[in-house]
């Protein structure tokens, strides 16, 4: 599989996806179903998770990255990064070669650096602790494979929306470095691939299709769309779902539905 032609995946196959990074209770554990899904979903095998300081980026879990290409990043790009520097201002995916053109991209430092370690093009998107940006996903390329096109970075997007979910819940619970510290707290399970997670299973028809959305990290336009009903109705869908599942809102809800 290559960036430039994702692979044909099913909608359930992304929505399972974003479950299983949802689900994740410590950071290791939504680090590795980052780079799992990414790779899935996108095929780009080198996957790094930053947490912010400011405008800083801190490595806190990396896969197939090679430690020679992160200390160079840490010491000498991450102050100047364009990629950095458009999230933090658009809040939003992007690629290194769509942010400012192929050629000028591969004149880029970033891209230099890259190369030398054997990548060519690399892709980030935003992770938000609720509406705060807290920090960043980062994946790149083997040097052979070409740029990212839409449809992985409509995935991404998908995948930096699961995991905002997890990262809120984890800050909400005190968990971000696990209890008392420890980084390999429990995990919730996901829900079997074919199935909606367990705690929606009981729920009416209409309050299971909003419930397995917000699961995905869909925002209420979105799930109105994708219902056809209004934003409003989709309010009053989580204002139901918060009543049954004694949730105070819907990041709490999600951690509900899936650790039920």
């Amino acid at each position: 599989m290559s960036p430039c032609h994702a692979t044909a995946v099913s909608a359930a196959d992304i929505g399972h996806a974003a479950l299983n990074v949802a689900a994740s209770r410590t950071l290791p554990a939504l680090g590795e179903a980052c780079h799992r899904e990414i790779v899935r979903l996108i095929g780009s095998p080198t996957v790094g998770f930053y947490l912010l300081e400011g405008s800083r980026p801190n490595l806190c879990f990396a896969r197939q990255a090679p430690a020679g290409f992160i200390r160079e990043y840490r010491d000498e790009f991450n102050n100047t990064d364009p990629l950095l520097d458009y999230i933090l201002d658009k809040r939003e995916p992007v690629d290194g070669a769509t942010l400012i053109g192929e050629r000028a991209w591969q004149r880029c430092r970033n891209f230099q650096l890259l190369k030398r370690w054997g990548l060519s093009h690399c892709m980030a998107g935003p992770v938000f602790i609720e509406e705060k940006l807290a920090g960043l996903v980062y994946t790149a390329n083997a040097g052979e494979v070409g740029r990212y096109r839409a449809a992985a970075l409509d995935r991404m997007q998908m995948l930096c929306r699961a995991a905002s979910l997890a990262l809120t819940t984890m800050a909400e619970t005190g968990r971000l470095g696990g209890p008392s510290g420890d980084p390999q707290a429990e995990t919730a399970a996901p829900p079997p691939r074919d199935q909606v997670p367990s705690g929606a299973s009981g729920l009416p028809s209409r309050l299971r299709e909003v419930a397995l959305l917000l699961c995905q990290g869909r925002s209420n336009k979105e799930i109105a769309r994708d219902l056809g009903i209004s934003s409003n109705t989709v309010k009053d869908h989580i204002s139901k779902l918060c009543q049954r599942l004694g949730a105070h809102n819907r990041t709490e809800v999600v951690h509900r539905l899936l650790t039920r």
